[in-house]
């Protein structure tokens, strides 16, 4: 069944109430002043941009690149296809690989795993290659699979030459800002890739050496992890990942002009996307009503799964028409959390996001006489549930 307009519109004036109210309590931040050539704030739940500057412009990327590197190796280990001990063989184009190393020499062995925390933890471009070529026979055919992988996900503005972004967009080798906070999204739903990027240091044991985690902001409260990179013609270039509130934001700044501005702009993003984070509609707010006719009680209300946050530039964005849609044909028994429908957000006349709405409590299976009392008071109340 349907819920109607009616019943979304009222508790939308509430909603919106609430959390103008909340805006005024605690106003919202302006966004901070950056010099940074491109950057985007990304919700991973929602998949929307919060801010952005120049998120979709066609860029080198530099080490970034190598999120798309670790997830094909990932989900092929995930696949059962790559064994994580087994062992690579360094080749003499891995070792002639410049910029950031762990200096591997043509012959040196390690194993996948160590390839995935080298390249990870401190970038290392001669273990991309080494792991490229182990992959798929040679880097170019790797490449293939990230550009495939690309594709597939619908980043219509990423292309990959090298497994490695030493090479740049003068080489057709580039993406953009939007593109890779979507990436990182779903290379985040793998817990290998997960685990990788949290680490905040490592034993790499055919070297008998430890790599410590570049990432700058590893340390602060939330921060998942995410990659760096830097190159003459990207600058330099951080991506960063941050749950806090059990909300997922993305950073990623690009075109930064010294290491400390990247890092700086990029921890500046997420304290002010974090800082600007509402609640719209409470988990605990009474959505609708939901009729159970063959329940011991014969309606539940349907709630949030989970409370509806965004990241808010003005009190505006705070305004959306919220629109219940049950699921038909709902029969006990019914537990608390199981689904019943969905909320359809909008703002602006376009649907934003679908949320699932869940039973806020327990109804068991009623007795055929409870059925039929039910029934009757219902057609008192006039269909009513």
């Amino acid at each position: 069944m349907r819920a109607s307009r009616t019943v979304g519109i009222a508790i939308l004036a509430i909603l919106v109430s609430v959390a103008l109210f909340q805006g005024q309590a605690r106003a919202l931040e302006p966004p901070p002043e950056l010099s940074s050539i491109a950057y985007a704030v990304y919700d991973g739940e929602y998949g929307y941009l919060a801010l952005e500057k120049n998120a979709y412009q066609r860029r080198s990327i530099a080490s970034i690149t190598k999120v798309m590197t670790l997830l094909v190796a990932v989900e092929l280990v995930e696949e059962g296809k790559l064994a994580l001990d087994a062992l690579v063989t360094a080749s003499a184009k891995a070792q002639s690989r410049e910029g950031t190393q762990i200096n591997l020499k043509a012959g040196d062995q390690l194993t996948v795993e160590e390839l995935l925390y080298a390249a990870a933890l401190v970038s290392a471009n001669d273990a991309a290659v080494a792991l490229a070529e182990y992959v798929a026979g040679s880097e170019e055919d790797f490449t293939r699979l990230m550009n495939a992988k690309a594709e597939e996900l619908g980043l219509e503005d990423t292309n990959y030459v090298d497994c490695t972004g030493l090479l740049s967009i003068f080489s057709n080798n580039y993406s953009t800002a939007f593109d890779q906070v979507r990436l990182l999204q779903v290379a985040l739903d793998h817990e290998l890739f997960r685990t990788i990027l949290a680490t905040p240091d490592y034993y790499i044991e055919s070297r008998d050496r430890k790599i410590k985690n570049s990432h700058p902001l590893l340390d602060r409260g939330g921060v998942e992890g995410g990659k760096t990179g830097a190159t003459t013609p990207a600058g330099h270039t951080l991506i960063t990942a941050c749950t806090r509130q059990e909300k997922r934001l993305i950073i990623v700044v690009l075109g930064a002009r010294s290491r400390e501005v990247r890092n700086r702009e990029n921890e500046a993003l997420v304290e002010w996307a974090f800082g600007n984070l509402r609640t719209v509609i409470s988990s605990e707010e009474v959505i609708t009503p939901v009729l159970i006719p063959d329940g011991v009680d014969h309606q539940v209300n349907a709630v949030l799964a989970r409370e509806f946050q965004v990241v808010a530039l003005e009190e505006a964005n705070l305004e959306y028409e919220t629109e219940p849609v049950i699921l038909p044909d709902l029969r006990a028994p019914i537990d608390r959390g199981d689904k019943v429908g969905e909320l359809v957000v909008s703002q602006g006349g376009e649907e934003f996001v679908r949320l699932d709405l869940v039973a806020a409590q327990s109804t068991g299976l009623a007795t055929w006489l409870r059925r039929l009392f039910n029934g009757v008071n219902r057609v008192f109340r006039g269909g009513g549930g």
